[in-house]
């Protein structure tokens, strides 16, 4: 594994999570649309939201081999959340064989960040897809959005909650696995539709204008 000092600074940034948080004014809509157990698919860039509203859940995720990855590792652990090391060019097999334990050991929630550690940004990854078909759990699509959001110029166009201001969490409605048949480009394309609507939408509500450019 990569990078023990990307780790501990992770592990920081992890922990100010639980102090950022109680900053905010949250409201959460589609709650009834989170089932547990269930695989929440979530953008890379619209992570921190999720992530705060699952703070101590004893949910699962992974995060690549890379020292990027070793920082957000160290990040979901000090968040409460069961990592797994992997990704599409490095292990991801077998973290997914890792997640699909944890959750039939009892993890309530996995989450993934679907277009992967670097990319390509608002792509999703064929991981998701299999997950749900191993397990026979469906896929909740998640996102948020905030008033007066900063979105950095990352890859991923990352989204920060500004402290002290609203911030809305939303789960759609969930993806069985028999939705997500067939070919695994078509399963992960009607994934990323999903998402995309639902966090154009919500912004739209909430931000007052789309964060992203349209597709």
């Amino acid at each position: 594994m990569a990078g023990g000092s990307h780790y501990a600074l992770g592990y920081l940034l992890g922990l100010s999570l639980w102090a950022w948080r109680p900053m905010l004014r949250v409201e959460v809509r589609g709650a009834e649309n989170f089932l547990r157990p269930s695989i929440l698919a979530f953008w890379h860039g619209r992570l921190l939201g999720v992530l705060m509203n699952s703070l101590g859940a004893g949910a699962v995720s992974m995060a690549s081999r890379s020292k990027d990855g070793a920082l957000a590792a160290g990040a979901l652990v000090a968040a409460g959340i069961r990592v797994t090391r992997g990704s599409g060019s490095r292990g991801g097999g077998e973290a997914l064989r890792a997640m699909r334990a944890a959750i039939a050991a009892g993890s309530p929630f996995a989450g993934l960040t679907v277009d992967g550690p670097r990319g390509p940004w608002r792509e999703v990854q064929p991981g998701v897809v299999l997950l749900s078909r191993w397990l026979g759990f469906p896929v909740v699509p998640a996102t948020f959005s905030c008033e007066r959001p900063r979105v950095l110029r990352s890859w991923d166009r990352m989204v920060l909650p500004r402290p002290f201001s609203r911030m809305v969490v939303e789960y759609g409605d969930p993806i069985p696995p028999e939705a997500l048949g067939g070919k695994l480009p078509d399963a992960a394309a009607a994934v990323r539709d999903r998402l995309e609507e639902l966090t154009a939408a919500l912004d739209r509500a909430v931000a007052g204008r789309e964060l992203w450019p349209p597709r």
